[in-house]
């Protein structure tokens, strides 16, 4: 009968043994496997900020262009050599001025 309890025992820590071995291994390339997809995702990263770094150099020259073309110089320059817009001569505006009272308004040319 005693035999049968150290038999019995002895299987069970086996068995055990077995599990706790296994759970070791398993557990050690778990970690391992953890560690490497964590670096890959430090690596992903680093690469998107590189990314965004460069679309943002990029929307900074866009916004430089941008200015440029609605500066006052150059809005003048594309309003008289591609439209043929010019600046009126200052001494032939036509004012209009509203009298009190029930006549009709008046433009006038003054000198």
């Amino acid at each position: 009968m005693r035999a049968g309890m150290r038999s019995e025992g002895s299987m069970l820590s086996y068995c055990l043994r077995g599990f706790v071995c296994l759970l070791v291994v398993i557990g050690f390339f778990g970690l391992v496997w953890l560690r490497s997809s964590i670096r890959e995702q430090e690596y992903e990263i680093g690469a998107l900020e590189k990314e965004c770094r460069g679309v943002l150099r990029h929307l900074n020259a866009l916004d430089a262009e941008k200015a440029t073309l609605f500066s006052v110089a150059q809005t003048g320059t594309v309003a008289a050599e591609k439209l043929g817009m010019d600046f009126p001569d200052r001494t032939k505006v036509f004012y209009v001025e509203r009298d009190r009272g029930n006549v009709p308004y008046e433009a006038a040319y003054r000198q």
